[in-house]
């Protein structure tokens, strides 16, 4: 006796106190699950210690950045931006959210007096509203600040990281909802198709139920303790309804066939043994592509990993002992409500079409081969000119209040600007010396050359501007205090002019040269001592030398003005400078993270070492490290898939053929995928608008969740091969056998699949959608193309070798 019989013999031995646990496991849960969504965080893409991760650290330790920064867009109708009618509105909306205690301080055009804040047309401003707290906590305060900053006057947009976090995981909530409104009907209206008993049909549905149930419920309390993206909600959902309805239907299946040869006593435990053992080593073939994810040193990456292996261990435990409990309770009346005539076991639906269609496979196979290559090359295609990128606010639907201020900003401000690429200098001492000055303008300037850089601002820019600026204070109040001057030496000389020749009665030859002389000495003098010179290194004419520049910001009168004060706090800490690049091209763009590479590539001035951070150093650093460790986390899936697969049907060749065609039916998801979210095929449908990119992340997705869940029907057709090839069949009979008895099963399963994640594809986050639709697309082709024609074909050119070295075990060939 194996251990999936003495399992299958324990639960129907114990079959009541077995509900009554997972009854109260789905008591328990019912008040845990709906909560989860409050534990979730957004955001999870640092932790690889990147470029420009630690550019963020240093300008949150060093420059006293804020942790979180809310964006309100402010629209009006009428007056400009400008004026003041639409500043004092806007400030009479911001002047509760000023008052929120984590709030540290709101930024506006009517206190910078800086364009940036005004849109294009001039009928937009933004306000940003720093916060004193985390990301996180930040999220949790962004309702508030909607319902105070709401305004009579003019239209209010909450958008920024925190904002976009909060309405995805309300998105997420509404994806759900809307998915299970249609999955669940859906998926029973197949299987009873399939089964053609209401009683039947409805047991896979209650067992994905509770597996979904049970797993949310768990990760609400593992998130407590453990980071999880709000993605774990949909992915969790997704997974556990297609992969516990699927085990249940496998598993209904074999006991209805069991029970025409024995007992429920007997039935329940062949039921394990046969169809719990196939179901255990799919589950860990799932579990194995799910783990793939953990090398990711992200945690929205290895959240879903931990989330998925939760959903995978839920979902088996209530496959093995929750069902078997639950068959042996309503044995004979699996059966009940019956709306058809049920056929035998030994001639399933379409047998004569699926024995026919392995019949003509196996008599052409190199033809088959050539003929599904060209097919799965053209599914594949579109991947080639697969573009890669980071979406934020854009995986949301239009009429989520972040995206549509997120779209504002992108289309009516200088949205470059507003996210620059930051570089982190640290320089040989302090920043404002003549030597550091003439660095960062050196610096400045390699930047500044790069293609795709329009602009670069650095303390160095700002000192240029207020020696300029300072210049022409100093020469308009030196050439205004010459005027003055010139007027009263005039006064003077003729007042004294006039007293000798009062004393006189004539002015002596050469005394009003010399009475001018005089004035005009002590006018200078005078002038001297009420305007400055300028500092040395300082024109006239504005313009300035390094030694100039630090000059001017060492002056008291300047250094104090609040303005100077600001910009030495931005962009001086210690022995760091920031230099601010914006680019020309938008900072979400392959083109925009080109310019970074270039801009890491520069060579600095002796002495300085720096740092490249911001949105698109960061989404390039991301990219970067996640395809990294794609390596790794390929190798130990396809590994340890092999592996797991080699122990189970004792074979070389069939673990090597399952990886093979596993990957091509994941080849052919990749390519509708660019068809779709990146070149805009069918997005009227879907209902979203095209990024124009991949989301970086989604291929991995799709690779670590496909890889394993399309192996669940591979596993289960090679199961059933192989047991009438030890049986004593030929390799050619076996897997003609084993194709008839699966065929309607595989068929059920996989439209059951492709309902519940298809669903997913018509839900509002996109990156939902997309991975919804890869799996749908990859589970069809799959139970289509690669089971009906690739898996035989290959299967009858290897022949016997398939099932090498093993071949069939002792006990078999003694029979035979």
């Amino acid at each position: 006796m194996n251990v999936f019989s003495a399992l299958g013999r324990f639960s129907y031995r114990f079959r009541w106190p077995i509900l009554i646990v997972w009854g109260l496991l789905l008591v328990a849960s019912a008040f845990f699950a709906p909560n989860l969504s409050d534990r979730l965080k957004g955001g999870g893409f640092s932790g690889a210690g990147s470029d420009a991760e630690e550019v963020q650290e240093i300008l949150l330790d060093d420059f006293d950045a804020s942790p979180a920064i809310v964006t309100v867009v402010f629209e009006g109708e009428g007056a400009p931006a400008t004026s003041p009618e639409f500043q004092e509105a806007q400030n009479r909306a911001l002047e509760d959210v000023r008052g929120i205690e984590e709030v540290r301080n709101v930024t506006t055009y009517s206190e910078t007096r800086d364009p940036l804040f005004v849109s294009k047309d001039e009928q937009k401003s933004y306000a940003l509203v720093s916060f004193g707290v985390s990301v996180d906590e930040t999220q949790g305060l962004v309702d508030e600040v909607r319902e105070r900053v709401r305004s009579d006057e003019l239209k209010t947009y909450v958008t920024g990281a925190p904002a976009v976090y909060l309405d995805i995981t309300e998105a997420s909530n509404e994806d759900i909802r809307r998915a299970e409104k249609y999955a669940f009907p859906l998926a029973l209206l197949i299987l009873i198709v399939a089964f053609g008993s209401l009683v039947a049909a409805g047991v896979p549905v209650v067992i994905g139920g509770a597996s979904v149930a049970v797993t949310l419920a768990t990760l609400y309390f593992v998130a407590g303790a453990y980071d999880m993206s709000f993605f774990v909600l949909t992915i969790s959902t997704m997974l556990g309804l297609g992969l516990g309805i699927d085990y249940a239907l496998f598993a209904v299946s074999r006991f209805r066939e069991e029970l025409e040869n024995g007992p429920v006593s007997e039935a329940v435990p062949r039921t394990v043994e046969t169809a719990g053992r196939s179901i255990f080593f799919s589950g860990t073939a799932v579990l194995i592509g799910l783990m793939g994810l953990l090398f990711f040193p992200y945690m929205f990456m290895r959240s879903i990993g931990v989330a998925g292996s939760f959903v995978v261990f839920v979902s088996v435990a209530a496959a093995l002992t929750l069902l078997p409990a639950l068959l042996g309770v309503l044995g004979h009346k699996i059966n009940a409500l019956s709306l058809r005539r049920r056929r035998r076991s030994s001639e399933p639906v379409g047998a004569r079409f699926w024995s026919r269609s392995a019949e003509i496979v196996m008599l052409h196979p190199v033809l088959v081969l050539f003929a599904v290559g060209a097919v799965l090359f053209a599914l594949l295609y579109p991947a080639l000119h697969m573009r890669v990128g980071i979406p934020e606010a854009t995986v949301l639907p239009t009429r989520y209040e972040s995206r549509i201020g997120d779209d504002i900003l992108k289309r009516d401000f200088d949205y470059a600007r507003l996210t620059p690429i930051d570089i982190v200098a640290t320089l040989p001492g302090d920043p404002l010396s003549p030597e550091n000055l003439a660095k960062v303008r050196d610096f400045g300037g390699s930047v500044g050359g790069t293609d795709g850089v329009e602009r670069v601002e650095s303390i160095y820019t700002v000192g240029e501007e207020t020696a300029r600026a300072y210049a022409e204070r100093v020469t308009s109040a030196h050439s205004d205090a010459e005027a003055q001057a010139a007027a009263r030496v005039d006064a003077a000389v003729e007042q004294q002019l006039a007293g000798l020749e009062a004393q006189y009665g004539f002015v002596p030859p050469g005394a009003e040269d010399e009475v001018r002389a005089e004035a005009e000495r002590r006018a200078a003098e005078e002038i001297d001592g009420r305007v400055p010179e300028l500092p040395e290194g300082v024109n006239a004419d504005g313009t300035a030398t390094p030694e100039g520049i630090s000059n001017v910001l060492a002056l008291p009168e300047v250094r104090d003005s609040e303005e100077v004060r600001s910009a030495l706090s931005t962009f001086v800490a210690g022995d760091r400078t920031i230099l601010r690049a914006v680019t020309a091209p938008n900072p979400y763009t392959e083109e925009a993270r080109a310019v970074v590479g270039e801009v890491r590539a520069i060579d600095a001035p002796e002495g300085v070492q720096y740092l490249v951070g911001g949105l698109s150093a960061g989404q390039k650093d991301f990219i970067s490290n996640l395809y990294g460790n794609v390596p790794y986390a390929v190798a130990f899936v396809l590994g340890v898939t092999y592996l797991i697969l080699f122990l189970t049907f004792r074979s070389f060749f069939i673990p090597l053929k399952a990886v093979i065609v596993n990957i091509l039916s994941l080849t052919a998801s990749f390519g509708a995928m660019v068809f779709v979210f990146q070149d805009g095929n069918l997005s009227g449908f879907l209902n979203f608008a095209p990024l124009g990119f991949v989301d970086a992340t989604v291929p991995i997705l799709m690779f670590c969740t496909i890889f394993g869940v399309s192996m669940d029907y591979e596993v289960f057709l090679l199961s059933r091969i192989r047991e009438a090839y030890e049986h004593g069949e030929s390799n050619t009979e076996s897997v003609s056998k084993g194709l008839v008895s699966t065929a309607g099963i595989i068929t059920s399963a996989a439209a059951i699949i492709i309902v519940v994640t298809g669903a997913f594809a018509f839900t509002g986050i996109v990156t939902t959608k997309a991975v919804g639709l890869g799996l749908a697309v990859a589970v069809f082709v799959d139970a289509t193309i690669i089971r009906v024609l690739l898996v035989p074909a290959t299967m009858r050119i290897l022949g016997d070798w398939n099932w090498w070295p093993g071949g069939r075990k002792s006990v078999f060939k003694r029979k035979g």
